[in-house]
């Protein structure tokens, strides 16, 4: 990789003493209304009193669908905000609104509510006589597009409606530039309709056939957000990525899931609306009852159902059975379904590369002068970013002395990890077992547990294998899968939810008393072999939940890993000798077996102890149906590698292995609950839209399985999105008890050198402190007690949050070279070009992962290239290397780590920086062969989440990559 000095953030910030007014029309949600549709809506409800909000959010995602030129500044109205909640430069007509209101009104009960409930029929007629629509009226507005404050930490924080209405500014500007050209290539961005942010999509699509002959369709897209920066001025961040259509035949609906489409009409859709050229954004889902495909908020009783089209929304069914027919435009209508990753394959690969991404973006921020200019290039930190103990690559003259060297440092590294391990178990023999299905699974496991240990042959030719070594016993026992890896049983056969919690039980019984029978209570984990997660439909079949359940209450640890599968590529000698190995090298994991990374930054004491919260949150529309969240703390020690976990309960560190096997034991069993409609009769929220509204807020960020996970977060209208549950009722007993607990966790650590990690996506709405608004300089703050000096919790303490690409919130990159134009990426930790020694924000960039190698930076999607030109083998003729295209090649995306030295120790002399080179550093494990996405004390506090969730476990077992795609 060639050395970069510089790289560039796709991140702009305003100029300074230049205003940005634009003057549409906005209409206030009317505060007569509010206390009525309250009193309509709290009817059925849990706990009516704390609702306190008008859900308009549904409304909202109608108005995408169906008005997408209208802007919609806030997903709730409260009892006195009097600030107008919908933005238009063409306001709609009131007959028109008289529909979307009345239509709402009707959606606010669900069919089931209606039916537990009859008087909500009648009161909705009432509701709907006494709402004055008549007297909505749009008011002239004049918004100053740059309007904000700054917190008394520093952080410039926009009014909320800034966060839609400057994006948007910005995308009409854009538009106006005309078409993108590139190489020859011409494309045409419109405006489609988005939650939060905005988003421009080329249209119409351009094809692309592959070597097999079928043919695909993408656009590229450009996501505009409005972010915040702790101790700084906002930002916007323009995102590019590409999207890729579904063609090929009917649409498949994941199972509970959505599927976004993109709409374009000839005409408006709603009669006597104006028509912008705004493409509409609606989300196909299954009906539960028909299996048929329907728009969400369309069916029978949903509010599209009830509006007067200027010309009839198509039918969602026909939509789904041939979407090619109207990509291509059908009765005046063109619409994109967007592909899901649960699709299967696509012939168009994901992402863009630098050769791409730096021209679009550039050519967008043509339109920003002179209201934005784009950030200076960042400049490499002055502090060391790498390990004392990073490995080092064998050296040698010749290539035998290379092979010498490379067998001296691995047996040297097999040595370590034997002694880790040893240590770990306190000089008891590691004791595990593997469950298989495929002899080649079996094989290749064994082979690894010997090559990882540096073990002598295959330790035996039975059911049992045996090694013995100075430093460590290790026995394997190999046993069938048989039922531990097949689907849960259900009475007669067919999955019901009402039957989860019983099948999860038996099948948790029935391993619990396999162990109890199997004579050998030493075991310390099992790796099982099991088939990949999309072969168990509905998911809720999937035994893993149950195995881990099971395993724990015998005390075992337990670790997944896929069936080989040709369809798949993990059929390969190879590749399943890499997923063995990477197995047994998590199971080393799990059992606190690791290497910290000895950092190098200067003034840092050596002897720190690495503190990692992470909050694992279950969802109420997972697996479980169930929502929970649970705090987590794992401590890494510098000093002896120990890895331990906080537990509340006896107030002390304990090992890793017992706080997994303990947050197991806890976890939460599904049992008898609403039915899942009903999980969606509040307004959509997601962990991102916290307090101080600093991320883009966008849907996507609470997806397990997102449509394209290259494409910005703005749109937040990612397909394969899984319905959310909003209201939290429980929100601050929850935020109280995480309180409690990091208290309580640091006041343990009072006397020790401390670095605390936390993670601003992952934890500020428990914790509403990391939230860039409330954040002071070198202070905590829990609960409504006013901040206090971080000392007071430990005058050796340092906390540093990080934060990732999750809803945008981190800026896309590249390593520029403008003499030559072949931009690339660097790793590294990078500052402002004026950064002064305690300043604050940085962002860590890794090292390209193996699994990018063939990621070539002058790869484009639309343009062609030469490749490097091969030596000839065996007397080949030389030739000239053929121009390629390469859209058919997955882009290598890496993203951005920022890293915020949110508090420095009030002990000693470490700059700001050097803290920031330590978390930087603690990405680059020594065990693992790639940059980690997160520091290692939080990628360990990560994976807690698979004893507490259910389908948590990265089955193919790989390790976790810097900019694995996002």
């Amino acid at each position: 990789m060639p050395s970069y000095s510089t790289i560039r953030l796709a991140a702009f910030e305003r100029v300074r003493g230049h205003e940005f007014v634009r003057r549409p029309h906005g209409l206030s949600f009317p505060p007569a209304w509010r206390k009525e549709v309250l009193d309509f809506y709290r009817i059925g409800r849990r706990e009516p009193q704390k609702i306190d909000q008008v859900p308009i959010r549904r409304l909202n995602e109608v108005i995408r669908a169906v008005a997408p030129e209208l802007l919609c500044v806030a997903r709730k109205a409260t009892l006195h905000d009097d600030a107008p909640w919908l933005y238009a430069y063409d306001p709609l007509p009131v007959p028109v609104m008289r529909q979307l209101i009345h239509s709402w009104i009707r959606d606010l009960h669900p069919p089931r509510a209606r039916a537990e409930h009859p008087e909500i029929t009648e009161r909705a007629v009432q509701l709907g006589e006494a709402l004055d629509v008549a007297g909505l009226s749009w008011q002239p507005q004049e918004v100053d597009l740059f309007s904000g404050r700054t917190t008394p930490g520093g952080t410039f924080e926009p009014d909320p409606l800034v966060h839609q209405l400057l994006p948007d500014a910005l995308a009409q500007d854009i538009t106006r530039l005309g078409p993108y050209r590139f190489e020859g290539v011409e494309m045409e961005l419109r405006i489609a309709a988005t939650t939060r942010g905005a988003e421009l999509v080329s249209w119409p699509p351009r094809d692309h056939q592959d070597d097999d002959g079928a043919w695909w369709k993408f656009s590229f897209v450009i996501a505009l957000t409005v972010q915040t920066v702790p101790f700084a001025d906002f930002r916007v961040h323009v995102g590019t990525g590409v999207r890729r259509w579904r063609t090929g035949g009917p649409v498949p609906l994941p199972f509970r899931r959505s599927v976004s489409a993109y709409l374009l009409g000839r005409d408006p859709w709603l009669a006597q609306t104006p028509g912008t050229g705004r493409m509409a954004v609606s989300r196909m889902i299954s009906d539960r009852s028909t299996a048929s495909a329907e728009w969400a908020r369309g069916g029978p009783e949903g509010m599209l159902g009830r509006l007067r089209f200027s010309h009839g929304l198509p039918d969602a069914a026909t939509v789904r059975e041939d979407p090619d027919v109207w990509m291509s435009g059908k009765d005046g209508v063109q619409i994109g379904v967007v592909h899901a990753t649960s699709m299967g394959g696509h012939g168009v690969g994901t992402g863009l590369m630098p050769r791409d991404r730096s021209p679009l973006t550039d050519w967008a921020a043509e339109a920003f002068g002179p209201h934005l200019t784009r950030l200076n290039d960042f400049t490499r930190s002055r502090h060391p970013v790498l390990p004392r103990n990073q490995p080092k690559a064998p050296t040698g003259r010749t290539k035998e002395e290379r092979a010498l060297k490379k067998e001296e440092l691995q047996h040297a590294r097999r040595h370590e990890r034997r002694l880790a391990l040893a240590r770990t178990l306190g000089g008891a023999p590691l004791v595990v077992e593997a469950r298989w299905q495929n002899p080649r699974t079996r094989d290749a496991l064994v082979e690894q547990l010997a090559d990882l240990l540096g073990l002598d042959g295959a330790g035996g030719a039975g059911a049992v294998r045996s090694w013995s070594t100075p430093q460590l016993e290790v026995r394997l026992y190999l046993e069938d899968a048989s039922f531990v890896a097949a689907r849960l049983d259900f009475p007669g056969g067919r999955p019901r939810r009402k039957h989860l919690a019983s099948a999860i039980g038996t099948r948790r019984r029935e391993i619990a008393e396999l162990c109890a029978r199997d004579g050998r209570p030493d075991v310390q984990a099992v790796v099982i072999e099991i088939g990949h997660p999309s072969s168990f439909r509905p998911d809720m079949v999937d035994p893993k939940f149950a195995a881990r359940l099971g395993y724990a209450d015998a005390g075992r640890l337990t670790k997944f890993i896929t069936v080989p599968s040709s369809k798949r590529g993990t059929a390969t000698k190879k590749n399943i000798a890499h997923r063995a190995h990477q197995t047994w090298s998590h199971v080393f994991r799990q059992l606190g077996s690791c290497t910290v990374p000895e950092h190098s930054a200067d003034d840092v004491p050596d002897d720190l102890d690495h503190v990692a919260l992470w909050m694992v949150k279950r969802r109420a529309d997972g697996p479980t149906y169930t929502r929970g969240t649970v705090p987590v703390a794992v401590r890494v020690s510098a000093a002896d590698g120990s890895v331990t976990g906080w537990d509340p309960e006896s107030g002390d560190w304990i090992p890793y292995r017992k706080l997994l096997l303990s947050l197991a034991r806890h976890a939460e069993v599904p049992g008898t609950y609403p039915r899942f409609e009903d999980l969606d009769d509040t307004d959509d929220t997601d962990d991102t839209d916290d307090t101080d509204d600093e991320g883009s807020g966008a849907d996507g960020a609470a997806e397990e399985e997102a449509e394209d996970a290259e494409v910005p977060a703005a749109g937040a209208t990612s397909g394969d999105q899984r319905r959310t549950t909003a209201w939290v009722p429980d929100l601050e007993e929850q935020r109280a008890r995480t309180a409690q607990f990091v208290r309580s966790m640091l006041y343990s650590l009072r006397d020790r050198n401390v670095l605390l990690l936390s993670h601003a996506q992952n934890a500020r709405l428990h914790w509403p402190w990391l939230a860039n608004g409330r954040l002071v300089p070198d202070a905590l703050q829990f609960g409504g007690n006013p901040a206090q000096h971080i000392s007071l919790y430990g005058e050796r303490l340092c906390h540093v949050r990080v934060r990732d690409d999750m809803s945008d919130e981190t800026p896309q990159w590249f390593a520029p070279d403008d003499e030559s134009h072949e931009h690339g990426f660097a790793s590294g930790l990078w500052h402002r070009p004026d950064a002064t020694g305690d300043h604050r924000v940085h962002y860590s960039t890794g090292e390209k992962p193996h699994t990018a190698k063939h990621a070539v930076k002058t790869a484009s999607k639309i343009a062609t290239r030469i490749p490097v030109r091969k030596k000839p083998e065996n007397g080949d003729e030389d030739q000239e290397p053929e121009p390629v295209i390469d859209t058919g090649t997955n882009a290598w995306n890496p993203a951005a780590l920022e890293i915020a030295v949110l508090a420095v120790p009030e002990e000693g002399t470490a700059e700001a920086g050097a803290w920031a080179a330590v978390a930087h550093q603690l990405r680059r494990a020594p065990d693992y062969d790639v940059t980690l996405k997160l520091p290692l004390p939080l990628h360990l506090a990560r994976k807690t989440a698979q004893y507490v969730l259910p389908h948590e476990d990265d089955t193919e077992g790989a390790a976790p990559e810097e900019g694995a795609g996002q």
